[in-house]
């Protein structure tokens, strides 16, 4: 029945002129309502409903309303529907996990869930999954869990229930302990409604993403049901969209069999493998976008599940790869998209697979151009999973080719991927230096300290014929540039601070002559630069003696400098000169010692900056931030 007090409400504030004009017709509204909650104590369930009614549109609209609480709690108690209803819809509206008045409102919805009427079991069912949190979860679940798995449950109210259990579980997993629950869930897999179906779907999967043990039983209804719908084609023609058979479901059911290892039963393995087939092969691209988008959602998960089953299905696993590498090179943008990240998980979980994947490569490479940024993205994952030993100079060559063009949303995610494979596949650590050195000219804004800290490690570990041409190469970068950036300085620095003297007999590489160059640089270098390199002069005064005056004479300048770190290194360097302190100089001066072999500080920043989840199984740790402040500690010269 129309309320017509509500109806004319809501045509007055639509016909206010300003929203000065609306302000007082709400604040009039409210002062009425008001008095009426606090006079009329023995109002109707029709007034009350009204009201409560009014009091929720004007939350909608944005005003504050801290009354009418009680009247909507008591609204839920009410036998009407209609009454009920609008007690729920404040409930949903109003509040939020943790408010003092959900604990008035558990035993209504607990009445409401064991009772006869359906109508009140869905509402109070609602009312859990809008707002309950784990006090609702703990105090509610046993009623749920019963409505879910009796016997006597309608097909509607059962789709409802399983789904509020998923929200219960979410905010309190101990709820449903396998022992108990597992054989009564996974028994509801063999309903024939399919959309009951999809939604015990969606409640295993949820419950598989936290804890998979106990529910093994899962896999074989798994794929019971997908040889029902895949191969039997026993559905209703209700759930056919674009003429697939309820794809949802399709999707649910192939990622719950990626829960769990590749099934050793045969029966099983030959199901699984059918339907894996008969979905491969039966995919293509249409015109209709619809019928596209949800035929390629099936398939990609179809290949996601091969990828997981591994040489088990190896010729399903063959005609995945040609599907991929004919999907990367079509118009369509998402396709494209679904193509390069799933060839990027293929490579990595099946690494066998890389000769195949490698045929794709030109393709792959162009999509770096895409105007997609995702795309682009995703094709660069892809080239750093497929890269190994035997293609990793040709891989590096054209990621530095792509470098110069690459825009600065990406940038700093290429270059941390091409120090890594550099480092990673390097036949000989002279080409890794090469790389690290054009990294750092090419784009030295986005060469982190991580980079430049793990290049200085690796030349102090490697030896004397690496020492000597890191330090010429950098000699030479540092003389080509007019303006080097700070960290090819910082490079600089360190290296000709320890191995100078390697160069220090080459024709234009003498030791006043790098004093001199690096000092060009100091005038306009950073507060950093300028503190590592009065460390880089005190050590190549050391090793050479004619120098030392020079030095000696730009430190006594350099300690009454503003800057607080300069002059207090000036200060202490000058203090080293003191002859009775030559046992101590030369212990600080000396060479720095070979470095802890460990983790690459570098990998540890990809990881991090792509989060828990990365392609190529790249995680970050809870260690990798103190570990990389270790790595400094260690590497940064002092």
């Amino acid at each position: 029945m129309a309320m017509r007090g509500l109806t004319v409400f809501i045509s007055d504030l639509r016909n206010c002129s300003s929203k000065e004009q609306e302000s007082k017709r709400v604040e009039k509204e409210m002062a009425h309502i008001r008095s009426k909650f606090t006079s009329d104590t023995h109002m109707n369930g029709y007034n009350r409903k009204k009201y409560v009614w009014k009091i929720l549109y004007m939350y909608m609209l944005g005003y504050e309303v801290d009354f009418g609480h009680m009247e909507a709690v008591n609204l839920i108690s009410s036998p009407k529907y209609s009454e009920k209803s609008v007690g729920y819809a404040w409930c949903a509206l109003m509040l939020r996990e943790g408010d003092e008045l959900l604990r008035l409102i558990i035993n209504s919805i607990r009445v409401d869930l064991i009772s006869k009427n359906d109508n009140a079991v869905c509402l109070a069912l609602n009312a859990i999954c809008n707002v309950g949190g784990k006090e609702f979860a703990e105090a509610l679940s046993q009623d749920v869990l019963k409505l879910l798995t009796s016997n006597l449950t309608k097909t509607y109210v059962r789709k409802k229930a399983a789904l509020t259990t998923l929200r219960m579980y979410r905010k309190a997993p101990d709820i449903l302990s396998a022992a108990e629950w597992a054989d009564k869930i996974l028994m509801l897999l063999d309903e024939k409604n399919i959309g009951v179906l999809t939604s015990i779907s969606s409640l295993v999967l949820g419950v598989l993403a936290i804890d998979s043990s106990g529910w093994e039983g899962a896999a074989p209804k798994a794929a019971r049901t997908l040889t029902r719908l895949v191969l039997n084609k026993d559905y209703s023609n209700d759930y056919l969209y674009y003429g697939i058979p309820t794809p949802w479901l399709q999707i649910k059911l192939l990622r719950m069999l990626q829960f769990f290892p590749p099934p050793e039963e045969h029966a099983l393995k030959l199901r699984v493998s059918e339907v894996l087939q008969r979905i491969v092969s039966g995919t293509d691209v249409t015109k209709n976008v619809n019928k596209n988008n949800a035929t390629h959602a099936v398939l990609f998960e179809a290949i996601n599940l091969t990828i997981h089953l591994g040489q088990q299905h190896a010729d399903t696993l063959q005609q995945s790869i040609n599907l991929l590498g004919r999907f990367i090179s079509i118009r369509e943008a998402n396709i494209r998209y679904l193509g390069l990240e799933t060839m990027a998980r293929l490579s990595q979980l099946q690494p066998e697979t890389l000769e195949g994947l490698k045929k794709h490569q030109s393709t792959i490479l162009f999509s770096l151009k895409d105007p997609d940024i995702s795309i682009r993205r995703r094709a660069l994952d892809l080239v750093y999973a497929m890269c190994d030993t035997a293609s990793v100079k040709e891989t590096v060559s054209e990621l530095l080719t792509y470098l110069a063009s690459a825009d600065l949303s990406i940038r700093e995610e290429l270059v941390l991927k091409i120090a890594i494979l550099a480092e990673r596949f390097a036949a000989d650590h002279q080409w890794y230096v090469d790389v690290v050195l054009q990294l750092i000219k090419s784009a030295g804004d986005n060469v982190s300290e991580e980079i430049w800290y793990r290049v200085v490690q690796i030349i102090t570990n490697q030896g004397d014929d690496l020492q000597k041409y890191a330090t010429e190469m950098v000699w030479r970068a540092l003389q080509s540039e007019s303006m080097p950036h700070s960290t090819l300085v910082k490079v600089a620095g360190y290296v000709l601070g320890e191995f100078g003297h390697t160069i220090a007999d080459a024709p234009g590489c003498s030791a006043a002559q790098q004093l001199e160059l690096l000092h060009k640089q100091f005038g306009s270098a950073e507060p950093d630069v300028r503190a590592l390199l009065l460390n880089t002069y005190v050590k190549l005064a050391h090793t050479f003696t004619e120098i030392s005056g020079q030095v000696q004479e730009l430190m006594q300048q350099l300690s009454t400098a503003l800057d607080q770190e300069v002059q207090q290194r000036a200060s202490e360097y000058l203090s080293l000169s003191n002859p009775s302190l030559d046992g101590i100089k030369s212990t600080v001066l000396e060479m720095m010692p070979h470095f802890t072999e460990r983790e690459s500080v570098v990998q540890k920043t990809l990881s991090k900056s792509q989060g828990d989840e990365g392609i190529g199984g790249r995680r970050a740790t809870s260690e990798a931030r103190p570990a990389a402040a270790d790595e400094r500690e260690t590497a940064e010269p002092k």
